[in-house]
């Protein structure tokens, strides 16, 4: 909260100086130019796959909306605050921006999601209806990853002279860039020196195996508005941040997928199709793909006007864009990187599934300002509770077990209990009830799969035959007579039989 007063102090104390001298941009494209569909291509040819996992994550925040829309779910109350980090890469002094040319475009940010900017009186009578506040707000984070202070931006110096959006070496510190901080804690914004008149672009929600990658990258001279932003263009006013930050929260170009065609669409339904992109600022009604009588809403930040003629997000625009934080960036919202705060929080270092006898390592993976102590108590487990940060427990007796991590420091601390988190399995296969009646199920020991089983008559007929390629299996007995059988199960361990006795 004491950062968040002093940044705010701080804008107000720049707000009342004297102008800044304009600055003449060294790149000067013929209209806005955002490469966020482009970026997707270069992701895909990385990690192939990454475009179906975007599509998943689309249709998971539909569901989320339908849930919405049938009255399922409740929409959160208040505002959302994401945290974020600035990484600015630079090779000239004149690319690396001043803090407050961030602070800058961190009040934009602000103003334009809650819709408190002051632009919004241009929005036409037609579509002010159709505009909303998105109860989304943005603050520089106060802890970094290791749980140090933070101001919220990293600098890095390179010696690349630009980064391409065909390649991610703005976010590979061995490529001259900085490296992500962890994206389900903080939104990720590159700020460099972009080439080929590229202003900016955005990864889309669900691109889980490029995590490292995830968040937005801007021209440094896009960054923030006038005076803080010393450039002299159609792009000194921030909105190129909001329209990338408005990707990365799922929403497509307001126009579509495609160019120049009436036969796509942003799947958003308060926003008129229309044909193609609209650029600079244009006046009146432009009637495209039967639109009229109000024509396209190039106001709208998913189109490519300029700064000064973009003013207003869509309430469907902003229903979508909380669906995603609500559901494939979920992480977000209980992260503590605003408030410097301090969560609990761990996993097994590998499958949280072992044997009877079996050692586990945990590790902690809290968050927030750094603990001092951490202590664990295992339920089921030798030793009981431990003081390591990263403790290894033996579990000698087959279950499920909770564990708890406490962490503190000398200002707070946070627990964290997670039941039934560690299933301890035999050592060996398991065939049970004892007797069976309806059903009889085969277990096998962690890290061992089935294959086959079988069940066997005392005079060798096969009454039950079934391939199986998980760990356990359940067999109807329902419709055998009483007796003794045997179960012939052959496994990636290989195969052995076990007698089976089956009553009425």
């Amino acid at each position: 909260m004491r950062f968040r007063a002093l940044v705010c102090f701080a804008l107000l104390l720049f707000a009342a100086l004297p102008g800044f001298g304009q600055i003449t941009p060294v790149t000067q494209p013929k209209g806005r130019t955002c490469a966020t569909d482009a970026y997707q291509e270069t992701l895909e040819q990385l990690r192939p796959g990454i475009k179906q996992l975007q599509q998943q994550a689309r249709e998971v925040a539909q569901h989320y909306i339908s849930k919405q829309k049938k009255g399922q779910e409740m929409r959160r109350a208040g505002s959302i605050t994401i945290p974020v980090v600035f990484h600015v890469v630079y090779n000239a002094a004149s690319q690396n921006i001043s803090d407050e040319q961030i602070y800058s475009q961190l009040a934009v940010l602000n103003a334009d999601f809650r819709r408190t900017n002051a632009d919004k009186v241009n929005t036409p009578s037609h579509f002010a209806s159709l505009a909303g506040d998105a109860g989304i707000e943005f603050c520089l984070a106060s802890t970094d990853p290791n749980g140090e202070l933070t101001n919220g931006i990293t600098r890095t110096k390179t010696t690349a002279s630009s980064f391409s959006v065909a390649n991610n070496n703005i976010k590979r510190q061995d490529r001259g860039g900085a490296a992500a901080w962890d994206r389900d804690q903080y939104l990720n914004i590159w700020v460099g020196n972009i080439s080929d008149d590229v202003l900016g672009w955005a990864t889309f929600p669900g691109a889980l195996s490029s995590s490292q990658y995830d968040g937005v990258v801007l021209h440094y001279q896009t960054v923030g508005a006038a005076p803080y932003n010393p450039f002299n263009w159609e792009y000194n006013k921030g909105r190129t941040a909001t329209h990338e930050i408005g990707h990365w929260l799922g929403l497509q170009h307001i126009w579509g997928t495609g160019n120049a065609s009436c036969s796509d669409s942003d799947g958003i339904d308060d926003t008129p199709n229309q044909y193609e992109p609209n650029y600079g600022c244009p006046t009146g009604t432009i009637v495209s793909c039967q639109n009229g009588p109000y024509g396209d809403m190039w106001q709208n930040y998913m189109d490519y006007s300029n700064d000064a003629c973009m003013n207003m997000f869509t309430n469907d625009q902003i229903a979508y864009m909380q669906a995603v934080l609500n559901s494939s960036r979920s992480k977000l919202l209980i992260s503590v990187a605003c408030n410097g705060g301090l969560r609990a929080d761990f996993e097994a270092a590998t499958e949280a599934l072992i044997q009877a006898g079996e050692a586990m390592n945990f590790q902690d993976k809290s968050v927030g300002v750094k603990p001092t102590t951490w202590l664990w108590e295992f339920e089921g487990g030798t030793p009981a509770t431990s003081t390591d940060r990263n403790p290894t427990v033996t579990y000698k007796k087959p279950g499920k077990y909770k564990v708890t991590l406490t962490i503190s420091n000398t200002q707070m601390s946070s627990t964290e209990t997670k039941s039934q988190f560690i299933e301890v399995t035999p050592t060996e296969v398991t065939v049970y009830p004892v007797p069976a009646k309806d059903h009889v199920i085969i277990e096998q020991p962690a890290h061992v799969e089935l294959r086959h089983v079988e069940l066997i008559d005392r005079v060798g007929k096969v009454m039950l035959s079934q391939d199986v390629t998980t760990r356990t299996a359940e067999l109807s007995t329902a419709n055998l007579p009483s007796g003794v059988y045997f179960m012939r199960i052959t496994s990636s361990a290989g195969t052995e039989t076990k007698k089976v006795t089956i009553v009425r």
